[in-house]
């Protein structure tokens, strides 16, 4: 009887302990049912996504077929020590510009773009871009020192600099010497001797300068063997283009032809990529820097590629992680062995390395803070360069060049 009473109790017990319940709550017995997400702490959470979620990136990029096989392993080692997967896409070396700016406008972007230095500011300005410093700090080390104005606008770092290829003048010697010169010319005077003296020649089908239609980095280092430059181009400048077209050479900076003709006599001067003449030059051929002659605007014939976030890049978080790791030092010699193109990091010009020693000019030329591009200049680059390719292949004259510059529009 006790032992019964005590069951009565007990039961008493839990019946008023669940009757004491508030009203408000419920059980919940959907099985499907999960409880709320809680917010997850910043320190922990992933560089995009959700917890769990495997990591990938796209990549657009302009490369050659040699320096899309030396990022691919690059990008490869990245993806097997962070286990993302990144696709790499390449397009055309002559005609990737242009489309890349057509998916940004479109809006049909990979999570990163390789760009041009002188496109960051447009594309920047115009919303087209994500900053880089608000997801990391910039990746990598310092970037040389007139690379910084490409990467900044409105206080934010809106690209991650790969490499630099400066144009240098090749020329035969022995070419020259038939024309009274024993070096490439190096002022307007000297431009317009060697003009005279092509006119005096009879024999046809020779020509005075090999220069691309692809970008004004070429026709940039003359003019800078001129004393001028894109941006500061003088009527006498222009007028010179214009008088000498007819011995120009106009051509892609791919185009092996050129070294048979400085060869052979055809051609006198060719404005090409130093990472051209590293891999066709020769003992018969001297290169000469337009950059000891002027200095200031030495950046104008420099081709420099970036890597930029879209704005409608998915991952940005996860893309600066894989930006530090294919522009680190160790990544940049590499990619200098490989490739020929210079590192775009200050620590690597500073380091004595033996490849940017034996360089044709003053490596120090990209460390001077007054070689760097002026604050205002880029906004007024495309409309410059845009002219004076024009006037280069001939369709404006040195008038039409002049009135399109100095257009407000």
């Amino acid at each position: 009887m006790l032992r019964r009473k005590n069951y009565w109790l007990l039961f008493a017990v839990l019946l008023l302990s669940l009757t004491s319940l508030s009203p408000s709550m419920e059980l919940d017995t959907d099985e499907g049912a999960y409880p709320p997400r809680q917010p997850l702490n910043q320190s922990e959470r992933p560089p995009s996504g959700e917890p769990g979620d495997e990591q990938s990136l796209t990549i657009r990029v302009s490369l050659s077929s040699l320096e899309f096989n030396v990022l691919q392993l690059i990008s490869n080692n990245y993806s097997l020590s962070s286990g993302v997967s990144v696709q790499l896409t390449n397009v055309d070396t002559e005609d990737g510009a242009a489309q890349v700016r057509e998916e940004l406008t479109v809006g049909d972007s990979p999570d990163i773009v390789m760009l041009d230095g002188h496109s960051i500011f447009d594309l920047a300005s115009r919303g087209y871009l994500l900053p880089v410093d608000i997801y990391q700090s910039v990746p990598g080390s310092t970037p040389l020192t007139m690379l910084i104005p490409q990467m900044q606008w409105n206080g934010y770092d809106w690209g991650v600099p790969l490499d630099i290829d400066p144009y240098v003048l090749v020329y035969s010697p022995q070419r020259l010497a038939e024309l009274g010169l024993s070096a490439a010319p190096s002022s307007l005077e000297e431009w317009n001797g060697l003009l005279g003296r092509l006119n005096a020649e009879e024999t046809k089908e020779r020509y005075m300068l090999a220069m691309d239609t692809r970008n004004p980095y070429g026709y940039a280092a003359v003019l800078q063997s001129m004393g001028g430059g894109v941006l500061s181009m003088t009527e006498a400048q222009a007028a010179w283009t214009e008088a000498a077209r007819g011995y120009f050479y106009l051509t892609s900076r791919f185009n092996q032809e050129i070294w048979d003709m400085l060869q052979d006599g055809k051609l006198a001067v060719a404005a090409v990529p130093l990472s051209e003449w590293k891999k066709h030059g020769n003992s018969t051929l001297r290169v000469q820097a337009p950059q000891e002659q002027t200095g200031k605007n030495i950046y104008e014939a420099i081709h420099s590629r970036f890597f930029a976030l879209p704005a409608q890049s998915g991952s940005p978080e996860a893309a600066v992680k894989w930006l530090a790791y294919v522009t680190s030092s160790s990544a940049q010699l590499e990619w200098l062995e490989n490739t020929d193109r210079l590192p775009a990091l200050d620590e690597l010009y500073r380091s004595g390395l033996s490849e940017i020693s034996r360089l044709p000019f003053d490596s120090g030329v990209f460390l001077t803070e007054d070689n760097a591009p002026g604050p205002d200049s880029e906004g007024e680059w495309s409309r410059y360069a845009e002219a004076a390719v024009l006037l280069l292949t001939g369709k404006l004259d040195a008038a039409g060049y002049e009135a399109a510059v100095t257009d407000s529009e």
